[in-house]
């Protein structure tokens, strides 16, 4: 099932919705625009119209274990899906953004909801992608325009919205369904269009912070940064960012 909104807030929130009200699994939620889109650890996500937004419900036979690698393989496949389509080279940003000639094309934010009726292997993803089509950095914050881009930007045909999401639900699910037998050979991929690799970076988590160098994600899926005397840290949450970009962001 689709279901397409002119606008909403977030189709994350209106997907959660139609999972707990009973939704197939394989249903999408999509909107030409958001005004509360979010983003990891419930930042904003600006969604001005001209992007693609949605989110997928999936109830996919995984287990426990299985279920956090569901944002490396939805980057992947989104990577995938347009270097084929749109002949551009996509870069992934740990943990959940895609990258375009240095800039931000869109993000990823997975939800997992374990419903009281439901068995773990059973449990509820919610995948939200964000990606930026047709429009232009003129429709984005001042602020922002340095930082992101869109395929508008960087690709010359036309792009269909409609064929595009279901190229991209297609790829998604297909990959997701490789995490239980082919998980090792998914991350080496990734690995492939790692945008922090051999970068200096920025590491924020409360008050511990520290920089160092990208050295990519390890077989538990966190991301490996080694400081300045040489120790490596296994990054799995908090804020990794390239040292040129503003503290802020």
């Amino acid at each position: 099932m689709r279901i397409h909104l002119s606008q909403t807030d977030s189709t994350n929130r209106v997907a959660r919705e139609e999972a707990v009200a009973g939704a197939a699994s394989g249903t999408v939620v999509w909107a030409d625009s958001q005004v509360a889109g979010k983003g990891q650890y419930g930042r904003s996500f600006v969604s001005p119209a001209g992007g693609l937004y949605f989110s997928l419900i999936l109830r996919p036979a995984l287990a426990p274990d299985c279920l956090p690698f569901i944002t490396l393989a939805t980057g992947l496949a989104c990577s995938d899906a347009l270097a084929r389509h749109f002949m551009v080279d996509v870069q992934l940003k740990w943990p959940n953004d895609l990258f375009l000639q240095g800039k931000k094309l869109g993000g990823i934010l997975c939800e997992t909801l374990f419903e009281s009726h439901l068995s773990p292997a059973q449990a509820t993803v919610i995948i939200g992608v964000g990606i930026n089509c047709t429009g232009r950095k003129a429709d984005f914050p001042q602020e922002l325009r340095p930082l992101v881009t869109t395929l508008g930007e960087e690709y010359c045909g036309a792009i269909d919205l409609a064929a595009l999401l279901e190229i991209l639900v297609a790829e998604i699910q297909a990959t997701v369904l490789l995490l239980p037998s082919e998980r090792s050979a998914l991350l080496d991929r990734w690995q492939e269009h790692d945008y922090l690799f051999d970068k200096s970076l920025r590491y924020r988590n409360g008050e511990e912070r520290f920089t160092g160098v990208g050295k990519g994600i390890g077989e538990d899926g966190r991301y490996r940064l080694v400081d300045a005397p040489g120790c490596e840290h296994a990054i799995i949450g908090g804020q990794l960012r390239p040292l040129f970009w503003p503290e802020d962001e």
